[in-house]
């Protein structure tokens, strides 16, 4: 059993779907066959959900099991992305790139790995062409509840982060590292009278930024990023260079950023060394949740009752 407790969830604790991604491999690997319902009904009671959150439900007319729903879009996206594929019709196994990628992230794999898949990204090209083609058309009005809502917000929140990545992954280097630094000062590491400086020009000894914390610079938190491909994690050795670099300074805080993910070892290393790590998955969240590189595109309101206006 997983201790979901341990994986991506939503404010209610219920596992989001890219949680499902590595546990369906997982279960593709230990059996030849599947049919759709039995490894998203097997990839849920693997997580030993609690009765509230295994058994919740859509309550509207959209009824299913909101657990096997989320495994449902793991599995759609996995076959996508040829780490599955259906021999017959609600039938899955296993791909030579599936195994590949079992072998190489486990119960790691997450969906910027599964997105970054060239067959995902030919998938995906097709479809926008495919919504160019019929933008002309009206579009079909579809009720949702609350729960189908939260469920296609998340996905778009998703997709976005997916962009976001692919955005960070290609940017000119010193304009990402002066981009990391404006994330850590949104995020309070400046203070409100201290100052923070990108010093990837100057060749500071793997030093790529450094945050002031106090008018006097007598905290200070030291800096590495790294655009990396999903697919290339950070190992154990760039993070004892980097400590050794920050402890060149006299100090021993240190911030390290990656695009992609760390090794088991580089996390251990991390947190023997005292050094906050950063993945990718972490800082697409962060630059959202702190509004860097990103922007509101629309405002959707709920509304209800004031009962204030209604008193007898």
């Amino acid at each position: 059993m997983i201790d979901y407790t341990t994986l991506k969830h939503s404010s209610d604790g219920m596992p989001t779907w890219d949680a499902y991604l590595g546990i369906l491999l997982k279960l593709a690997m230990n059996k030849q066959l599947w049919t759709a319902d039995a490894i998203k009904t097997a990839a849920v009671d693997e997580l030993n959900l609690p009765d509230e959150l295994r058994n919740r439900e859509y309550n509207s007319k959209y009824t299913g099991n909101v657990a096997k729903n989320r495994a449902g879009f793991a599995l759609s996206d996995l076959k996508i992305a040829g780490y599955l594929r259906s021999p017959r019709r609600g039938e899955y196994e296993i791909t030579k790139l599936g195994k590949d990628a079992w072998k190489k992230y486990g119960l790691n794999l997450n969906r910027a790995v599964v997105h970054d898949e060239l067959i995902y990204k030919q998938h995906q090209a097709k479809l926008a062409k495919i919504k160019s083609d019929n933008s002309d058309t009206s579009e079909t009005l579809v009720s949702f509840n609350e729960d189908l809502i939260q469920d296609w917000f998340n996905q778009k929140v998703d997709e976005l982060k997916d962009q976001l990545l692919a955005k960070l992954t290609q940017m000119n280097p010193y304009a990402f590292e002066e981009l990391m630094v404006e994330l850590l000062n949104k995020m309070g590491y400046k203070g409100p009278n201290g100052q923070s400086i990108v010093t990837q020009k100057s060749n500071d000894n793997g030093i790529d930024g450094v945050i002031y914390q106090d008018a006097l610079g007598l905290q200070k938190v030291y800096l590495q990023v790294k655009r990396y491909a999903p697919s290339n994690p950070v190992g154990r050795p760039e993070i004892a260079s980097f400590s050794g670099a920050v402890k060149l300074k006299h100090t021993d805080r240190g911030v390290f950023i990656t695009t992609s993910s760390f090794t088991t070892g580089a996390e251990e290393a991390a947190q023997n060394l005292n050094i906050t790590t950063i993945d990718g998955e972490m800082l697409t969240n962060l630059m959202v949740q702190y509004g860097v590189g990103v922007e509101v595109e629309k405002t959707y309101h709920i509304y209800r009752i004031n009962k204030d206006d209604f008193v007898d």
